[in-house]
């Protein structure tokens, strides 16, 4: 096979591989009502769900990343995607919202897996010139996030409810799987310390002493916190409150996150002039401003499609320079460490995630406030530390130079 075409095949199979952590959240979204009375589960009850998976998923990688660094990639993708596949045909058979979030658990950690390591083997595999690609994967990934919400509520529509979506995910998992089995591996010199709590420990020391990799995971956690603030919250809005079908609400999903694919587009183009900084810096702005927007126009003229949703296009398109930028200014630096670096960013990105959906599932009351105000909180938070750590690494890079 020539090398460009085993490369576009590469490519096309990492892409699946990050995009099985959001396939899985953003399939069941439209399905959240019908899920919490068909297992017999309180109102509110699927929340704890979704932040069980990006817990897990966040914790999984600060020692998945490492651990590849130690056994290679190919072991772990296996055995990571191997058990999402398991985890989400106990989830399509749960009955009862505690089994049903055990197999979300762990559907989570083997969606951490795979991720960690796609990012992992774009280092390995592009080394320098990673940053685009880093891009156009999350592109890649951000496409299905836009699709999935409006086929999975064409399925839970169409074609036996919830159970019929987390089936979906049982398909796409196998064939990642079956793929998976052709990949070869790509990361040849191990590091036979790296996993060892002792030297893992002091791995993270090392790594977090670099301000860069401190503020890009400031800037991933709360732009996230903010975009989940708003997807867990959003299904409840939308469809109890405003009316819309599950078909319309993923519909409706799907164009709000189409900004995500547009900034990631933006970045993949320009990340290399740039440089990571820059665009993320531009990128938290955006976010701050799209959930201010949101917050105020609720505030003024209350819950509605549009004041909802405009302001929400401006915020991922943000948010897509984000993404990309920080993954690639976290693990570009770190060449021998790539698992680390990539582990502790999807870390920082899915603590983001849990906060906000803890605090919602905490807050969230028959209105739209508490996700709009959490929304706001988080992506101004982002803006507002990225800056003042900016502003910090200069100074100190001035007064190395004795200026």
């Amino acid at each position: 096979m020539h090398t460009s075409t085993r490369s576009s095949v590469l490519l096309a199979l990492l892409i699946g591989l990050c995009g099985l952590g959001e396939i899985s959240t953003q399939l069941l979204i439209p399905s959240l009502r019908e899920l919490e009375s068909g297992l017999g589960a309180a109102p509110g009850a699927s929340l704890a769900a979704l932040s069980m998976f990006v817990a897990a998923f966040g914790l999984g990688q600060l020692f998945f990343g490492p651990l590849s660094d130690r056994l290679g990639r190919r072991p772990l993708l296996l055995a990571g995607v191997a058990t999402y596949v398991l985890a989400s045909l106990w989830m399509a058979y749960a009955q009862s919202m505690d089994e049903f979030i055990v197999g979300r658990a762990l559907q989570g950690l083997g969606a951490c897996a795979a991720l960690v390591v796609a990012r992992s083997i774009v280092r390995d595999v592009w080394k320098e010139r990673a940053g685009p690609i880093m891009a156009i994967t999350v592109i890649g990934m951000l496409s299905t996030i836009m699709l999935s919400p409006v086929i999975g509520g064409l399925i839970a529509t169409h074609a036996g409810g919830w159970r019929a979506v987390v089936m979906a995910t049982v398909v796409f998992g196998a064939l990642a799987l079956i793929a998976s089995l052709f990949f070869k591996e790509t990361h040849l010199q191990r590091d036979p310390q790296a996993g060892r709590l002792k030297t893992l420990l002091g791995n993270y020391a090392t790594l977090l002493k670099g301000s860069s990799v401190r503020s890009f995971s400031v800037a991933i956690a709360c732009t996230y916190g903010a975009m989940f603030s708003f997807i867990a919250g959003s299904s409840r809005v939308f469809v109890g409150q405003l009316g819309l079908s599950p078909t319309q609400y993923g519909l409706l999903f799907g164009s709000i996150v189409s900004g995500l694919i547009a900034g990631a587009v933006y970045t993949n183009r320009t990340i290399i002039k740039s440089g990571p900084e820059r665009i993320v810096a531009v990128g938290t702005g955006l976010v701050a401003v799209g959930a201010s927007l949101s917050f105020i126009i609720h505030q003024l003229a209350g819950p509605s499609v549009t004041g909802l949703m405009l302001p929400q296009v401006l915020l991922t398109l943000g948010a897509g320079m984000v993404l990309p930028g920080s993954v690639a200014g976290a693990v570009i630096p770190n060449p021998t460490r790539a698992g680390l670096a990539a582990g502790f960013i999807g870390f920082a990105q899915m603590a983001g995630a849990t906060v906000a959906g803890l605090l919602l599932s905490r807050l969230q009351d028959d209105t739209a406030f508490a996700m709009v105000a959490l929304n706001a909180a988080f992506a101004v938070a982002g803006f507002v530390v990225f800056r003042i750590m900016l502003a910090r690494k200069s100074r100190a890079a001035k007064l190395a130079l004795g200026e």
